[in-house]
């Protein structure tokens, strides 16, 4: 009982933040169609799992960003990257078990939305069989998406890619959420 009031007020602390998706500020999307819950129903989810299990990749992360361009010098020809935005810290987002008869596996809930008490649902991971990846699937404001293969190596990082070709340039992101609680050595499974 201890975990689950110390998780709430967690949950609590970190929501009050605020922040904004950083891949929809590239694009200057205003419109918002997030999945939006508000806190009972994020708890609802919570407690509705079964007792005595845990997911490694359940947790409170927070999210840097990294966004390059890649192109060719005119002149020389030689491929040139360059880091067109970084950010660092930009948001904290939770990742929860969906609830039973869901088609997602796992959700990313905001805990940095402008509004203290809305959490939008984000993204959806979905675990690889083998390997340790994950594809992640990223819910821009406007209701597009993008999707991430992600790798899931060390216990408390989470590290993915997208890219894509914008004229003669391939622009990619990079996401590394690292884990801020439960780190990998407080987790304990099974009953009290």
């Amino acid at each position: 009982m201890k975990k689950h009031l110390l998780f709430v007020a967690l949950v609590l602390c970190c929501g009050m933040a605020s922040g904004q998706p950083i891949m929809s500020s590239l694009f200057g999307s205003k419109k918002v169609q997030y999945e939006l819950m508000d806190f009972e129903e994020m708890i609802k989810r919570y407690f509705e799992k079964e007792i005595g299990t845990f997911n490694n990749l359940e947790g409170i992360y927070s999210v840097s960003c990294i966004i390059t361009k890649t192109g060719h010098n005119i002149l020389t020809g030689a491929e040139r990257e360059r880091v067109v935005a970084r950010k660092d810290n930009y948001a904290r987002i939770a990742i929860l078990k969906d609830h039973r008869g869901s088609k997602r596996e796992f959700i990313e809930v905001s805990l940095s939305y402008r509004e203290a008490t809305k959490y939008p649902i984000v993204g959806e991971f979905a675990t690889m069989v083998e390997g340790g990846g994950l594809v992640y699937k990223h819910l821009e404001p406007d209701g597009s998406t993008l999707n991430f293969s992600m790798i899931f190596e060390p216990k408390d990082l989470i590290e993915g890619e997208y890219a894509f070709t914008k004229g003669s340039k391939v622009i990619r992101y990079k996401l590394s959420y690292l884990k801020i609680y439960p780190k990998a050595n407080n987790i304990v499974v099974g009953k009290e």
